[in-house]
């Protein structure tokens, strides 16, 4: 009904008839609908993805099975790297003689308790960390 009253203030200095007017609301009211409407499905389609030219092109199974097998020679890489490394450390550790080795593993001790002693100073300046070291 304000569409009504605002269309009537709209047309007051034009001569038509009351039910001419109703009728020409109508018809705007039911275009700006279909609008709305139109605008809301193009913008729902954007948003899930089903927009214009969202449509995501699916690759050749050949290409898919090459990327497939390059993610994986690469994790294994990874994991090998990882594993020779360790393995390094381990030897690197074993053939010292025992003094160095005792002070090798001091070493190792105050190393953690320094790193323990910073993430306590770093924690112990947030919200939380507040509350638990006080």
């Amino acid at each position: 009904m304000n569409c009504f009253f605002i269309f009537c203030s709209i047309f007051a200095g034009t001569k038509l008839k009351e039910n001419v007017m109703r009728s020409m609301i109508k018809h705007i009211i039911i275009l700006l609908a279909f609008i709305t409407i139109d605008v809301n499905v193009v913008n729902a389609g954007n948003v899930l993805g089903f927009g214009a030219g969202s449509f995501a092109m699916v690759q050749p199974r050949a290409v898919r099975k090459a990327q497939k097998a390059q993610e994986k020679k690469e994790r294994d890489e990874k994991k090998a790297i990882a594993r020779s490394s360790k393995e390094t450390q381990k030897r690197a550790y074993e053939i010292q003689s025992p003094e160095v080795k005792k002070r090798m593993k001091e070493n190792k001790k105050e190393i953690k308790a320094r790193e323990k002693a910073r993430r306590r100073q770093n924690n112990s300046q947030t919200r939380i960390g507040i509350n638990k070291y006080r």
